[in-house]
């Protein structure tokens, strides 16, 4: 019988968080561990959950630790996958609501399909504050909810993550494969996605398997208006390229794709000397690589972004 766990990481959730505990707890095949990090939370988190494992008699397997110090949401959600024990991780969110046949339904999927490392799925999402976040049209209209699975190949669109990391599922000897390639406060989503698609085993299954809770706390969501706050975007993002070009390199993958991801660092790595070094031909250079943009009005923003500095 293979074990299942699923990995959360907490901060200042007490608000939400036993709703998605509960979800977890009634899910139709049920889970054989949850690991929780907290991420030293100043709130009630960590004695609301203590109270729901003793309550509901979970202290055999489900387990929180409170981080020593602050680690950051990126940092803080890796340790916490790396710290399960499962073949099958699922990601979770502390204020989401799990659709109570989620595991079941995303288990079925990758246990017939071996080659899927990482399994997204789509979601709901519900809003309950007024300034939540809302989710694009981009990404609502994808959503299809026909059970089909989608096999998700390289290429200038996909490298950017396509999938939200509270719909997440990997594989157990995927994530030991690709913690190689980590570094230091890179997003555990972004990673997995990226990682997962050098490995040719990114996949999405179009179902609705969870209600994702919007509201002014998202911190996913959060946009980058400060030119600081883009520098540090972009040099993440040049890195997280690097890495992936690294493990495919590994895994001597085909050149074009080499080649895609190669461009795709070359564009942020101009784009970075472009705000952080006032390279004003940069702005040329680039409209050669405007095709590995995620967003082509990225361009404009970061030339006005310069230019007002």
């Amino acid at each position: 019988e293979m074990k299942i766990s699923v990995a959360m990481a907490t901060y200042n959730g007490e608000k939400y968080i036993v709703e998605q505990l509960d979800s977890i707890r009634k899910q139709s095949r049920p889970v054989d561990e949850v690991i929780i990090f907290d991420d030293c939370s100043n709130d009630s988190t960590v004695q609301i959950v203590e109270e729901f494992i003793q309550n509901n008699n979970l202290s055999e397997s489900w387990k929180i630790r409170v981080n020593e110090k602050n680690q950051g949401y990126a940092n803080n959600f890796y340790n916490v996958l790396r710290a399960t024990t499962g073949e099958y991780i699922f990601l979770c969110d502390q204020d989401d609501i799990w659709v109570e046949d989620r595991v079941e339904k995303m288990l079925e999927v990758m246990e017939a399909h071996a080659d899927i490392m990482l399994l997204g799925s789509e979601f709901e999402p519900f809003y309950v504050t007024d300034d939540a976040p809302t989710i694009g049209k981009n990404v609502l209209k994808k959503f299809v909810n026909d059970k089909s699975l989608e096999k998700i190949t390289l290429d200038k669109q996909s490298i950017f993550i396509g999938s939200e990391g509270c719909t997440m599922c990997v594989r157990r000897s995927f994530l030991d494969n690709a913690g190689t390639y980590w570094f230091d406060s890179w997003a555990h989503d972004e990673f997995l996605w990226k990682l997962a698609l050098a490995y040719n085993g990114c996949y999405i299954y179009h179902a609705t398997t969870l209600l994702r809770r919007m509201h002014s706390n998202n911190v996913s969501k959060r946009k980058m208006h400060s030119v600081e706050k883009r520098i540090r975007f972009l040099e993440q993002l040049k890195r997280s390229h690097e890495k992936m070009l690294e493990c495919m390199k590994e895994l001597n993958s085909e050149k074009e794709l080499l080649n895609l991801v190669e461009k795709n660092a070359k564009n942020v790595e101009l784009r970075v000397a472009l705000l952080k070094e006032k390279k004003w031909w940069n702005c040329f250079l680039l409209l050669v690589y405007l095709p590995y943009y995620e967003y082509k009005k990225s361009y404009l923003v970061e030339l006005k972004m310069a230019l007002l500095k």
